[in-house]
């Protein structure tokens, strides 16, 4: 079933003071979007409200930025600044910036729940940096990875998940900075592709191709982490405590990467191959079905306590629904002409989905409710990630 939806256009206008220095300590950050601009040396912050753009943050000079990340705290935002290998980390009390010096193409990146550490993955440079963010400086620069694809910190701060998007491996790093691999597939090998049609990373032409591991996804108690390996279409769960492999499950072809659902419930993983998305029962980790879905999918969303799901498909401007308690598609939403989905965040709430359109510089909010969708124009240069305070963010 196809749901029509009608796009309600919302151009905003910002007063010419927000024009490059946002005042954060004004503002409450739970009312904020923080739109990530490829293309343009700056932020661009919406208050989720009004759906209104209220201002914009300078950043790093051609930066190419990738994604934002907010501490735990709510005390800074850091942004991986993938053209410059920089990480820039922004006090929001007092808007200093400092820019810290990284690998090469940093991109995806995580930041402990003690607020104390941020990794990244330089994904050009086969390296993963270090970050110690009370002192803004890089500690460790680790080698020895393949296309790092980001970070997944446990909770306890002693073991951080490297996703190797070039090989079947996922790293371990301890606590004392030594690393591990944990073979996750049946290939281990370098990736010879650029991943995204966008542009926002180059690699260099390798012999090998290869589809390896975007993310390492933790069940809501980290008892256990999901892989998805992208050429051994499957997703390989390990028991955290022991990093031993406990289940392979098999899915569709070439698998992105696994999403929880905030009830802890269900892992939803993406199968580009194919155009399907594979639903895992988390308690049994069993496969309970195979739906289907669009080309080039980018992320999941959820609402009403994971019992909804929207997933992005930058390849149709669509975003197609789920039911996930009766486990079945019910319909898309269509963006329209001109659409370019990226990816998403969620409202801590659950009630609204940002959605960044890169094409036609907006973003695409839904309603979770009606799953009635407006548009805001006029979102900064390439909308390429979205980033809410204690929201569902991710990135791609």
């Amino acid at each position: 079933m196809k749901k029509i939806v009608s796009i309600f256009c919302l151009v905003a206008f910002f007063s010419p003071v927000n024009l490059f220095a946002f005042d954060w300590k004004n503002h409450d950050l739970s009312h904020l979007v923080v739109v990530t601009n490829r293309d343009a040396s700056e932020l661009t912050i919406v208050d989720m409200t009004k759906d209104e753009v209220i201002g914009k943050q300078k950043i790093a000079l051609n930066s190419q930025a990738h994604m934002t990340a907010f501490s735990p705290d709510g005390k800074k935002l850091a942004i991986a600044a993938t053209e410059n290998n920089l990480v820039s980390v922004m006090d929001l009390s007092s808007n200093e910036i400092k820019d810290i010096n990284v690998g090469s193409g940093p991109e995806h990146m995580d930041i402990s729940k003690d607020n104390r550490w941020l990794y990244v993955g330089n994904i050009e440079g086969g390296t993963v940096s270090a970050i110690d963010l009370e002192k803004n400086q890089e500690v460790a620069r680790l080698n020895g990875f393949r296309e790092p694809h980001g970070a997944t910190i446990m909770a306890s701060g002693d073991k951080v998940y490297i996703p190797n998007r070039g090989a079947q491996l996922v790293g371990v790093v301890d606590g004392s900075l030594s690393t591990r691999d944990i073979l996750v597939g049946s290939l281990t090998g370098l990736a010879s592709f650029d991943r995204d049609q966008a542009g926002a990373s180059k690699h260099r032409e390798r012999s090998i191709p290869t589809n390896g591991v975007a993310n390492v996804t933790l069940t809501l108690d980290e008892k256990y982490a999901y892989v998805a390996t992208g050429d051994a279409n499957s997703v390989t769960v390990l028991d955290t405590a022991t990093d031993k492999i406990i289940r392979t499950i098999p899915v569709g072809l070439d698998p992105w990467r696994a999403y929880a659902s905030p009830n802890g419930k269900h892992m939803i993983v993406p199968n580009n191959g194919d155009q399907t998305v594979s639903v895992i029962d988390v308690q049994s980790h069993t496969l309970v079905a195979t739906l289907p879905a669009g080309t080039d999918m980018t992320g999941v969303n959820f609402g009403n306590d994971g019992k909804k799901g929207y997933v992005i498909s930058r390849g149709t401007s669509q975003v197609f629904m789920y039911d996930f308690s009766a486990l079945k598609n019910t319909g898309q939403l269509d963006m329209g002409e001109g659409a370019r989905l990226e990816t998403a965040s969620t409202t801590p709430a659950g009630t609204k989905i940002y959605v960044a359109s890169s094409s036609d510089n907006s973003l695409y909010v839904i309603d979770v409710q009606s799953d009635r969708v407006k548009q805001i124009k006029g979102v900064g240069s390439f909308p390429w990630g979205v980033s809410i305070y204690k929201g569902q963010n991710y990135c791609h």
